[in-house]
């Protein structure tokens, strides 16, 4: 069930982003521009949310994805996805599927730390089983950029 779950997320997220971008009435470089801007946003929301949301205000709960890490988390994914139509709102189709292609990366090396840590880079396989071991280090899943900036990266 959790590789149906990932994976059809992964897929829908994917497909989305192009749609976004086959239908985006700016011209390519904006589109670019737009579509980096979504990759940025989303690798900075996704260690925020990490951070203080799931090891802050729903750290009980984030705490048995810890325990028992191949339960798939459904109970997010409604509101990753309202956020992404938000997204779309206020930033359009470029942006968001900029969003969407990050967050296709992430599900990936998430679903892989957990399932098939031999397809990872090892320097992420070893990030993630980092934060698994000592939850207050280590928030990126996806990068490790924001733990460098945020001084969170354990060694």
């Amino acid at each position: 069930m959790t590789a149906i779950v990932y994976f059809s997320e992964m897929l829908a997220a994917s497909l989305a982003a192009v749609a976004l971008l086959e239908i985006s009435p700016f011209r390519t470089n904006l589109e670019v521009v737009l579509f980096g801007a979504g990759v940025f946003t989303w690798s900075l929301a996704e260690y925020m949310v990490h951070r203080f949301v799931l090891h802050g205000f729903s750290a009980t709960e984030h705490r048995r994805h810890h325990a028992n890490p191949s339960a798939p988390v459904l109970t997010v994914f409604w509101q990753t996805w309202a956020g992404f139509a938000l997204v779309y709102l206020i930033a359009g189709g470029a942006v968001l599927a900029g969003v969407l292609a990050a967050y296709a990366w992430y599900l990936f090396v998430h679903y892989h730390a957990h399932h098939d840590p031999d397809s990872l880079p090892s320097s992420l396989l070893k990030h993630h089983k980092n934060h698994h071991r000592l939850a207050s280090r280590n928030y990126g899943v996806s990068t490790t950029l924001w733990d460098h900036v945020f001084g969170t990266m354990l060694r």
